[in-house]
């Protein structure tokens, strides 16, 4: 007679009637879900020491907030903001004037601070009461109805400002959005160089020199440069992705970011687009390891912008480039319109640039690093070198399109973004050729063209890469 347990049940549980028994549990499941934990900790840990930079920069931003500059633009975006949370247009123009004399007087105040005869001297009680007697009845000027036009055409930024303006005021509501927005774009930069094969160190590097950089100063303040600068971060993301074939992933970011940037001031979406339609067309003809899916989508998302926004732009009858010559010659419409702007901007843009060059060789603060950034993306990668440029160039066409020098440095402040992406580069590809050196291989920077060439024939091809896979991460 057989001993055996065959019929014992396992469980109590076993014995009821209508149970029954629990399976044993999926040891390759279980094993694979301990994974992605500890996938998901790595992820956080890495993010740690990002974080505390950027709360290291709102710090230091809350702290600075009072030498920003309540500018001109910065109270038609308040007026803007105020109407959208329901306040007519006389209400919403008197609370955004108070916002605006309040930082004149205040400004005021900190230059008298400074000023050897007269900085033991009182406040001027008299400084908010005089600006406000001089702008209550017209608004601040210029106020032609040409010149508000073009503020009026650029919704989102007041749109996403106006709840905080209503909770916090004008200016305190403008940079708060200003502020996000620039933080967001040094993690978006930072995921950018994790994407294309850069350490953590290296990455963390990027965005230290996006918060350190131009982009932050002009980004935080209560204008619309924050939301642009970060939009060419995502953009930048975007790309990177669709280079290397992640087809959904890059497309979403890329056209959210484009979307983003139309809503905020169409005109400089249509020229980021117009750069990276040339930038995608570049990599189509001269780079053969790019042809393929993931460009045409960058190529076919760039130009389709394009199209869209001179679309629309005449449909609505938006202010188009004739506009904006005239509003920069007859400064804002307070003198008469010039007859030939063409002739005129070409003109003053030959005045410009040799001026421009002389200071920057007096002292190269964007010329020696932009150079040094460019030559260590160019040796990295040729599509990525092109993809940063495109985006970058936005700065140096905005410049050309608009050559006024006092506002100089904040038209090209998107060109410092080849900067803070390229210098990581070139300490990476330094990095990597020393190794090399060092260990008695090849001089030559392993840049990231092998492993694209193989990214390039499994996108291609549609199936799965045959060739042993590169240590490196995958890049454009």
């Amino acid at each position: 007679m057989s001993v055996g347990t065959e019929h014992i049940p396992d469980r109590v549980e076993d014995r009821k009637p209508g149970r029954t028994a629990r399976p044993a549990p999926d040891r390759p499941s279980a094993d694979r879900q301990r994974s992605r934990h500890r996938r998901v900790d790595r992820r956080l840990a890495g993010l740690a020491m990002p974080g505390l930079v950027a709360v290291l920069f709102v710090v230091l931003h809350v702290f600075a907030f009072p030498a920003s500059l309540f500018s001109n633009d910065s109270y038609r975006y308040a007026r803007q903001a105020y109407e959208y949370l329901g306040d007519t247009r006389p209400e919403a123009q008197h609370k955004a004037l108070v916002a605006y004399c309040k930082d004149e007087a205040n400004r005021k105040y900190r230059a008298q601070l400074l000023d050897e005869m007269k900085f033991k001297g009182p406040r001027d009680p008299k400084a908010y009461q005089q600006c406000m007697k001089a702008t209550e009845a017209t608004g601040l000027k210029p106020n032609d109805p040409r010149y508000e036009r073009i503020f009026e055409t650029r919704p989102l930024y007041p749109l996403l400002a106006a709840p905080f303006v209503g909770v916090m005021g004008a200016k305190s509501g403008l940079s708060a959005v200003s502020l996000i927005f620039t933080t967001a774009g040094g993690f978006f930069l930072l995921a950018t160089l994790r994407r294309v094969g850069l350490s953590p160190g290296l990455a963390l590097l990027g965005q230290v020199l996006y918060y350190a950089t131009p982009l932050a100063t002009w980004g935080t303040l209560p204008l619309a440069e924050g939301p642009l600068l970060a939009m060419l971060a995502s953009m930048l993301y975007g790309a990177v992705c669709l280079l290397q074939g992640r087809i959904r992933t890059g497309a979403l970011v890329y056209t959210a970011s484009l979307a983003v940037s139309a809503g905020v001031k169409y005109s400089s979406a249509q020229m980021a687009a117009v750069t990276m339609t040339l930038a995608a067309g570049a990599m189509l003809l001269c780079v053969r390891r790019t042809r393929h899916r993931g460009t045409w989508w960058l190529f076919g998302l760039s130009a389709g912008t394009v199209a869209a926004v001179t679309s629309i732009s005449k449909l609505l009858a938006l202010p188009g480039t004739s506009a904006t010559l005239q509003d920069t010659f007859s400064k804002h419409w307070t003198k008469p319109e010039v007859a030939a702007p063409w002739h005129d901007l070409v003109h003053l843009n030959v005045n410009f640039w040799w001026q421009w060059a002389q200071h920057q060789a007096l002292a190269p603060v964007l010329v020696l690093p932009l150079g040094l950034a460019l030559w260590g993306l160019w040796r990295r990668s040729v599509p990525l070198a092109l993809t940063v440029v495109g985006l970058g160039a936005t700065g140096i066409a905005t410049v050309v399109a608009h050559p006024v020098y006092f506002q100089t440095e904040r038209l090209y402040a998107a060109v410092w973004l080849i900067v803070a992406a390229g210098l990581p580069v070139l300490v990476d590809v330094a990095v990597q050729r020393a190794v090399r050196r060092r260990c008695g291989g090849s001089a030559e920077t392993p840049g990231l063209d092998r492993a694209d060439a193989l990214e390039t024939v499994r996108v291609a091809s549609g199936g799965s890469r045959t060739a042993s896979p590169s240590p490196e991460r995958s890049a454009p």
